[in-house]
């Protein structure tokens, strides 16, 4: 059977075309071994979106920036654009190496804190392989991994000083659901369960009264299947 590992990455985000989306369904519906990897791909996607917290921009970086390319990439005068409406294609870009100056590096400082947080993604999944995940709602998402550990990423905002919000694990449809643990929320933030969890099982997540409890009594914030 020929599989279709270089296109997995690309179809746990939903970023194939019509054509090799229809191929990969297809192939999946009958290949455990590109299932699996599927699952480990969509798991560190569900990661990707949130495990680096969100973060505000400093005030004065919009007018650093803006001062920044206006110095290289100022308005002509009106003379000057008259004369450059009648100058080669080639004179047109003649900033180009001046704007190069400051943008090229400012791209590569980017690219190179890009490369440099995923690889501490990567590092930090690396250890535990994923098994199952699922989305949750309005919550985020849970990635269960191969060991029973399960990580909830959420983007909840904060409970007040009079509530919580309290993870559940429901092992079956009709089974009592299973205390896992307390957060209080507020923005991106990464929740790992006090509980194992496995492929099949549901992640539940209820906003309850005081500290919460060894039952659910409180409201349902969100719930989804491990898969």
């Amino acid at each position: 059977m020929e599989h279709v590992d270089e296109l997995i990455p690309a179809h746990a985000l939903r970023a194939l075309d019509p054509d090799d989306e229809r191929a990969v369904t297809a192939h999946l519906d009958s290949c455990e071994r590109c299932r699996m990897r599927l699952r480990d791909f969509e798991g560190v996607a569900s990661a990707i979106a949130y495990a680096s917290p969100s973060v505000d921009p400093p005030p004065e970086l919009r007018d650093r920036l803006l001062t920044a390319i206006g110095a290289v990439v100022a308005p002509p005068e009106p003379a000057a654009a008259a004369a450059e409406a009648v100058a080669p294609r080639t004179e047109r870009w003649s900033w180009w190496p001046r704007f190069s100056l400051v943008a090229v590096p400012a791209l590569a400082l980017v690219v190179l804190a890009l490369a440099v947080w995923s690889v501490s993604l990567n590092n930090r999944l690396s250890d535990r392989t994923v098994s199952a995940a699922t989305p949750i709602g309005d919550v985020g998402s849970a990635v269960a991994y191969r060991s029973g550990d399960v990580t909830l990423f959420t983007h909840l905002p904060a409970a007040d000083s009079e509530h919580t919000y309290e993870a559940w694990v429901i092992r079956g449809a009709n089974a009592t659901p299973l205390p896992a643990g307390v957060f209080k929320g507020g923005g991106n933030t990464a929740f790992d369960l006090s509980r194992d969890a496995q492929p099949g099982d549901t992640i539940a997540i209820t906003l309850e009264p005081g500290t919460g409890g060894l039952v659910p009594t409180g409201t349902m914030v969100g719930s989804g299947r491990l898969v």
